[in-house]
């Protein structure tokens, strides 16, 4: 009863592991889409790897738009002096960017407290130097506030001022001056992605009131601190939204009294009941697309000098002015000591103002990179058909293949990705794909070969025993090779034997007789493999085994014919160690045929071997039995002779139909050196001429001749053909007789 559950385990444990190169990468697939889910921002920065490179390598170009900066650099601020400078030194110069034409003036700086030079900030310390208040209230009411100077400068220009965001610490003054409506489905909250800060710290409410522009200057970094993206609009406490500082910019400069924001549902756009966020950002004649955030891709162009004012020529009139008329004037800081600096997937340190003249440059030219809503979905769904097809194919591919094809998945899904970002502007994660790919190819790979180790040990203990070990180790290799169930091929097959093994065995105890075997088949088994053969099947004191399976072999009959010819020379060494040692000599006979067979693995569903059939292995066998009538130890077949080539050892013995066949063949020996006299040969085949003739006189006149018996090895032949003609003289043949013998014995 317990032995079943053991036995269901087993089948089960059994079909894990061998299915465990289909179900572990699969598994693997499964577990990279739903990081997709659960892990975005980790999977983000792998793919921002990507779009940095892009970036780097296809950069926006750039072109001669209406943007400049106004730059306070080190030279600026060794000239006019430590910032914050006077707020009558920034009215000088907003006066001058007024007077050379400037279309906006932008400031990417704070004036959230009063200037240090204001009256109200100099009372106190006249005060404490001893000046009388009446005095000192009296000497201050003559000098303006510097505060106000700004406000009525920046008032006689379309000018924006910015605002930080923060967490906590705002001035809770913060003027907007541009509004928001919303068009999307309703329900739905628009500024759900955005992001969000409770508080802001903006400038003094004076000069805000004077200026056209309100935005927030805070900068959108990634995970990585890389600036890649800016928002257009922020949500501040609650629900208020409220732009930025390039989003300002671009409304005075389009004349816009605010921004329409397009949100999930808008003009008739599906949004399925999923809010998105946003989608775009409408100013004036301009529409922004947007991620969900509310944020635009900077496709960034290299670095312009040119676009680069100092401010101190500014404020001592040493500039082009048509390099500011009808410009969108940026100022803010590039000076190391003021940390307005950003990396950007570009350069390390990139001021925080040219990546506001970056985003207004790219609204102006309408270059947009995008990143869709579906992109991750997209590349989460492309990477699981792709990766399902590498589980598939690998497993039933050689590791050549399925490198190339693992490779050309990667390399496509790159490409893919690059021909998206130059052509479309698109951004889509390849470094996703590369590395679930990599992941599954590797896996898969892995445990591919882990069970093709295992495949080659089971190979190794299949054949080890009855093939040479090189043959082994590559059927190990390349176990496709191994074809089962049967398929036709030219074999060449050889069976030998022990002559007078019944008389030899009753003369032997069990023992005796099984140690005698084993003397002989070890080293004779260790020939054959040593040649490219594959043991067969020992049948009692016989060996029968075979060539070109079941690995191609295109020398199989010489490399059958050279084992028997070691095994020859093996068992006459044999012989004289077993005489030494006062043991019986043994004699074998050896038949080797060549033919089409069937070669595979045949028998029961309970058992089986790998063998082969076909009439060649009958040939075989009765070549081998042939080598006793004939007083040889070699018979070889028409067709082995015929592959040989011009083996001088190889001497026709006759035209015989072996027993059970009608057809006659012609059989050969192969001796054991090559005759000095080449006479031998032409005399031997002058007999076999004369035989067949019936020309009797002359075939016993040759058998008589010298050159004949100076081979010894065909002795015994010599007198079966002078017994043979001797019965024919006796008992003509008939009249259509060819030559042909029948044997009449095994």
């Amino acid at each position: 009863m317990l032995a079943r559950p053991a036995v269901r385990i087993k089948e089960v444990l059994t079909f894990l592991d061998r299915g465990v190169a289909y179900w572990l990468p699969i598994l693997l697939l499964l577990i990279a889409a739903l990081a997709r889910v659960v892990i975005p921002d980790v999977l983000d920065r792998l793919a921002y790897l990507a779009f940095d490179i892009y970036q780097r390598e296809d950069p926006r170009d750039a072109s001669d738009l209406p943007v400049r900066i106004i730059d306070i650099d080190d030279a600026s601020l060794k000239q006019v002096g430590q910032w914050p400078w006077p707020r009558g030194v920034i009215a000088q110069m907003v006066d001058k960017l007024r007077d050379a034409g400037a279309a906006v003036v932008v400031f990417d700086v704070l004036f959230s407290e009063p200037d240090r030079t204001s009256p109200q900030l100099l009372l106190p310390l006249l005060s404490s130097n001893g000046v009388e208040a009446g005095a000192a209230e009296q000497l201050l009411s003559r000098v303006r506030d510097p505060d106000e100077v700004l406000a009525q400068a920046i008032s006689k220009v379309p000018t924006v001022l910015g605002f930080a965001m923060t967490e906590k610490g705002g001035t809770n003054n913060l003027v907007t001056k541009g509004g928001f409506s919303f068009a999307g489905a309703s329900g739905m909250d628009p500024l759900i992605r955005t992001d969000h800060f409770p508080e802001a710290v903006a400038d003094l409410t004076l000069l805000q009131q004077a200026a056209g522009g309100n935005g927030a200057v805070n900068p959108h970094l990634d995970g990585d601190s890389v600036l890649r993206r800016v928002p257009m609009v922020y949500r501040l406490g609650k629900d208020q939204a409220v732009p930025s500082l390039a989003a300002e910019a671009l409304r005075l400069a389009a004349g816009a009294r605010g921004y329409i924001a397009k949100a999930a549902g808008a003009n008739g756009e599906a949004s399925y009941g999923v809010n998105t966020g946003l989608n775009a950002i409408k100013i004036g004649n301009w529409v922004v697309p947007t991620d969900g955030a509310g944020m635009v891709w900077l496709h960034y162009s290299r670095s312009d000098p040119s676009l680069y004012i100092p401010a101190g020529d500014i404020l001592t009139g040493k500039f082009d002015p048509e390099k500011i008329e009808g410009n969108i004037v940026l100022i803010g800081a590039s000076a190391k000591g003021l940390q307005d600096l950003h990396p950007t997937p570009l350069q390390p340190d990139t001021p925080g103002t040219e990546i506001h003249a970056q985003l207004i440059e790219q609204v102006l030219q309408g270059s947009y990179l995008a990143r869709p809503d579906w992109a991750p979905g997209a590349e989460a769904i492309f990477t699981l058909v792709i990766g399902l097809l590498l589980v598939a194919a690998i497993p039933r591919t050689s590791a050549l293949s399925s490198g190339a094809i693992g490779l050309v998945a990667i390399l496509g899904a790159v490409a893919a990705s690059w021909y998206a970002f130059t052509h479309a502007r698109l951004l889509f994660d390849p470094v996703y794909a590369m590395v679930v790919l990599g992941v599954v190819y590797f896996g898969t790979t892995l445990l591919s070969h882990r069970q093709t180790e295992r495949r080659q040990r089971e190979i190794r203990q299949a054949f080890s025993r009855y093939m040479s070990p090189h043959m082994v180790a590559e059927l190990a290799r390349h176990p496709e090779k191994l074809k089962l169930g049967g398929e036709i091929k030219l074999i060449t097959i050889m069976f030998c034997d022990i002559r007078g093994f019944t008389t030899l065995s009753e003369g032997l105890s069990a023992g005796e007789l099984g140690q005698l075997i084993k003397d002989f088949l070890t080293p004779m088994t260790e020939v054959i493999t040593n040649h490219q053969g594959t043991i067969d099947k020992y049948i009692g004191d016989c060996i029968m085994a075979f060539w070109n399976a079941p690995l191609d072999d295109p020398d199989h009959a010489k490399n059958a014919v050279a084992a028997a010819n070691e095994m020859r020379k093996r068992l006459i060494e044999l012989n004289e160690q077993w005489g030494k040692a006062g043991r019986r000599q043994i004699h074998i006979g050896i038949g080797i045929n060549t033919g089409e067979c069937c070669v595979g693995n045949f028998g029961s569903q309970q058992r089986f071997d790998y063998s082969l059939l076909g009439d060649p292995v009958n040939l075989s066998s009765r070549l081998e039995g042939l080598t006793k009538q004939y007083y040889v130890d070699f018979i070889i077949g028409e067709e082995t002779a015929e592959l040989l080539g011009d083996d001088p050892r190889l001497i026709e013995l006759d035209l015989v139909a072996v027993k059970g066949k009608s057809k006659a063949v012609r059989i050969y020996t192969m001796l054991s050196e090559p005759v000095e006299a080449a006479e031998f040969t032409a005399q031997h085949e002058s007999l076999l001429a004369a035989y067949r003739r019936r020309d009797w006189n002359a075939a016993l006149g040759m058998l008589d001749d010298p050159t004949l018996r100076k081979e010894p090895g065909m002795a015994g032949v010599y007198d079966v053909f002078r017994d043979r003609i001797a019965q024919l003289q006796v008992d003509s043949p008939p009249e259509d007789w060819d030559g042909v013998y029948v044997a009449h014995e095994k």
